[in-house]
């Protein structure tokens, strides 16, 4: 049965009405981000809420996971992935052995958009003529890349389909940049570790997402989109703007440069922001306090 969307009577309608309700008259609504990256915003996000709620900024939370024994903080020259699967011990060997420091781009384009067969081609191609070390995750089950490219490949590149922990390879020192769908999750974990995004944006709020990393925080470079792109038609980003937008951000050109900076100033930013006495730390202990008073009531 297909519904008609806010017709209001259905229940799914129902229940995003309800959400909505709850979520407007909350006192409170807590943000995986930290308070130096949404200065700009707080006040207006607090605005669509009723009187005295607050925007509790307490990340980045991937800062607060344990990792061989200690807070995940500064770029690791090892990435400790579950040593019980053949890829994964695969990709750490490759990156290891990698000599340069930020010589590698890491592509991914999350769990939720799929990229057509073609469009995947032009990726691989796009890549290989960059030129640059590179760590591809591919969710296709179908798409096998053309025939010779792994051949040509080998010790260039490394193409993957299994599961692989994101926060960990972008805190690779080896790994330099991020070709990215811009989800959230992806650009703060990709911010903490201060790597700067060629944001290739898909769907639902990853446009407004990627035009804060480009155009807000300067920690990245739009990836440039075939004009007039019509769905079914291949693809929508060629080969030869993947190679551009990949050599501009990891070799060193004004505008790379100067993402790559970028990030990396918010990186020690967001590293700051949860430690003790930090915006991030001192909104938690806040937010503790609040719920505990709530809970007395």
């Amino acid at each position: 049965m297909l519904l008609q969307i806010g017709d209001g009577n259905d229940p799914f309608s129902q229940f995003m009405f309800e959400i909505g309700e709850a979520d407007i008259n909350s006192w409170g609504v807590v943000v995986n981000s930290f308070e130096e990256l949404e200065s700009g915003t707080v006040s207006s996000f607090e605005s669509f809420y009723e009187n005295g709620a607050k925007t509790w900024c307490v990340g980045p939370l991937n800062f607060y996971d344990k990792v061989e024994g200690s807070v995940t903080n500064s770029r690791t020259n090892k990435v400790p992935i579950n040593q019980q699967k053949n890829q994964a011990l695969v990709l750490q060997q490759w990156l290891n052995e990698q000599v340069t420091l930020g010589s590698v781009i890491y592509v991914s384009f999350g769990t939720q958009a799929d990229l057509s067969e073609a469009q995947l081609d032009e990726v691989v191609f796009g890549l290989e003529e960059a030129g640059i070390p590179f760590v591809l995750v591919v969710r296709s089950t179908t798409w096998s890349p053309p025939n010779g490219l792994e051949e040509r490949l080998k010790g260039k590149g490394l193409i993957t389909r299994e599961w692989v922990d994101q926060r960990q390879i972008l805190s690779h020192r080896a790994v330099g940049g991020f070709m990215s769908h811009c989800g959230w999750n992806s650009v703060i974990e990709s911010i903490s570790a201060g790597v700067p995004i060629l944001a290739w944006p898909m769907i639902a709020e990853q446009s407004l997402n990627a035009k804060l990393v480009v155009e807000g925080l300067g920690a990245g470079l739009g990836i440039v989109k075939v004009r007039d792109h019509q769905p079914g038609s291949g693809f929508e980003v060629s080969r030869q703007a993947i190679c551009e937008g990949v050599r501009e951000l990891m070799l060193g050109g004004d505008k790379g440069r100067n993402a790559k900076e970028r990030a990396q100033a918010l990186g020690r930013v967001a590293w700051r922001a949860v430690q003790e006495g930090g915006s991030s730390h001192q909104a938690l202990d806040k937010l503790i306090v609040q719920l505990r008073a709530s809970s007395a009531q």
